[in-house]
């Protein structure tokens, strides 16, 4: 059954813009009960948003809530995000952020997501693209130990980005992961978006390393979700200042390695054998 989609317009302080419309929108959203809720910050609302809701529908595989957020006066996505993950009237525990010019290349990728989350508990962060390590230099893909594929596409070309060779396995742990698309279960994440972070750009940066520190939320990146991204990404000057601002906030705890964890070995019937 597809979910009737809820767009909620950001004022330029931040603010819902009609309530009451909210309320009644989140009312029928309930009546379906959605598994996986959906945020997305897009600047207008116009064909393209319609296009790009039914292409999540169509290939999540699931029921989903998306929640469209009309953002054209440039409104800080840790606020944004914030607003959502705070909300009291979600629809389900698992909440996705994600940009809106992702395209799915395969269907189920929301089966999928729930499969994860089900099977490895202790994983509150799934990304598509992500590092196991980090430190003062901030760009996440420069590492060595990165994980992830994504095809990116623009002005009419698309290439692969291989961060790593397909994983064998359902999830590398990391540190962070990319902002295009991550989905969070709200039972296990301990910290919310630092809404001192301006703009665009390390919002996700700093609540994976938020939540990191914690030590009781895992973060993985997976490759059993396959996606285009129909842009790439580019270095203004406010990602130079986001990052100066992760720098004087983590730095004492740099730079971060993300340790393999050996898996546990099933003990004989029996007990140890000496």
């Amino acid at each position: 059954m597809k979910v009737r989609p809820l767009y909620l317009p950001f004022s330029a302080c931040g603010y819902f813009l009609n309530k009451k419309n909210m309320a009644e929108n989140e009312e029928k959203l309930m009546e379906d009960i959605p598994q996986i809720a959906i945020a997305v910050a897009t600047r207008e609302q116009n064909e393209e948003t319609e296009k790009f809701i039914k292409h999540l529908q169509d290939t999540a595989g699931c029921t989903i809530a998306t929640y469209i957020m009309v953002n054209p006066g440039g409104v800080a996505l840790t606020q944004i995000y914030n607003t959502v993950m705070n909300s009291d009237t979600l629809p389900s525990k698992i909440l996705v952020f994600m940009h809106d010019d992702v395209e799915f290349l395969r269907n189920g990728w929301g089966t999928e997501l729930l499969r994860l989350f089900k099977e490895n508990e202790d994983y509150g962060i799934i990304g598509v693209a992500g590092s196991a390590q980090f430190d003062q230099n901030g760009a996440w893909w420069q590492y060595e130990k990165k994980y992830g594929q994504v095809l990116h596409r623009k002005d009419g070309k698309s290439w692969l980005t291989a961060f790593s060779p397909l994983l064998d396995k359902d999830l590398q742990e990391v540190c962070v992961v990319d902002g295009l698309f991550f989905a969070v279960h709200l039972d296990r994440v301990m910290e919310t978006f630092d809404q001192k972070i301006e703009g665009f750009n390390f919002y996700e940066i700093d609540f994976c390393l938020a939540n990191y520190f914690t030590h009781k939320c895992r973060i993985g990146v997976t490759t059993n979700i396959r996606l285009a991204h129909n842009s790439i990404g580019e270095l203004k000057p406010e990602w130079y200042t986001n990052r100066d601002y992760i720098n004087e906030k983590y730095g004492s705890k740099f730079p971060v390695i993300v340790k393999e964890r050996k898996k546990k070995r099933p003990q004989r019937k029996g007990g140890k054998k000496k």
